[in-house]
């Protein structure tokens, strides 16, 4: 074969492999939602797109952040690196309820942030939802809904039945840190397990759901189905 015409495949090769670790590492990325902590804002099953510039870059093959030109904002759905110590090392996917200077306090599920409840109204009726435990079967359990507002976000969280949703006692969020919590607010291990998470261990911020699997299949009303709400 023609030298010039191997060098040309080969340096056509080497642009397209640098192209999408570029892609990867500084701008998106898809991750796998394995658990139901975020329910029903993001379902088992989910692809989400994550927006790895939103609030800076990292350097490739790190856990270090370059640059930074922005901050998480209360609302937001993000990713997070694994705190230390936590006995999954996947990343995380969690709503930040607080940031630096907040005090931040559960009241029975509900979030009280610098002395005032965050408006939550319950939702009346039937609720339930599909849960799956890591190599279990699908199963259909049922839940307490809420509209919970933290502006400009407004979005549904869960709370199991009959059962108090957990109260946390007053923190005022250190400098430098966010507070995160999951949407099914009794069935999330968080900021309320792990402690408030330095924003230079935050990967990104979640986009959309680009496809998602649940128990009957691909899940058709979740294709590129918007989560910044």
């Amino acid at each position: 074969m023609d030298r010039a015409k191997v060098n040309k495949e080969i340096r056509g090769w080497v642009f397209t492999i640098v192209a999408v670790l570029a892609f990867r590492t500084f701008l998106y990325e898809a991750v796998y939602i394995p658990s139901g902590s975020m329910i029903p804002t993001l379902q088992i099953g989910d692809y989400v797109i994550v927006e790895k510039w939103a609030y800076g870059a990292r350097l490739p093959f790190t856990d270090t952040a370059q640059a930074t030109w922005s901050t998480p904002k209360r609302g937001d759905i993000v990713v997070l690196l694994a705190p230390p110590g936590n006995p999954r090392s996947d990343d995380l996917i969690k709503r930040v309820v607080a940031v630096a200077g907040d005090t931040v306090e559960i009241q029975d599920g509900g979030l009280v942030l610098n002395g005032k409840a965050v408006p939550r109204e319950r939702i009346p009726g039937p609720c339930t939802y599909w849960n799956k435990l890591e190599g279990g079967p699908w199963r259909e359990e049922p839940c307490v809904d809420f509209v919970e507002q933290l502006p400009p976000h407004t979005y549904h969280s869960y709370c199991t039945p009959y059962l108090p949703c957990g109260d946390v006692p007053p923190f005022t969020v250190p400098p430098g840190t966010v507070w995160l919590a999951g949407d099914h607010r009794d069935h999330s291990a968080d900021s309320r397990v792990f402690g408030p998470v330095p924003v230079g261990r935050i990967k990104g911020r979640a986009w959309v759901a680009l496809v998602s699997w649940g128990p009957d299949g691909p899940r058709w009303n979740r294709l590129f189905h918007s989560v910044t709400h």
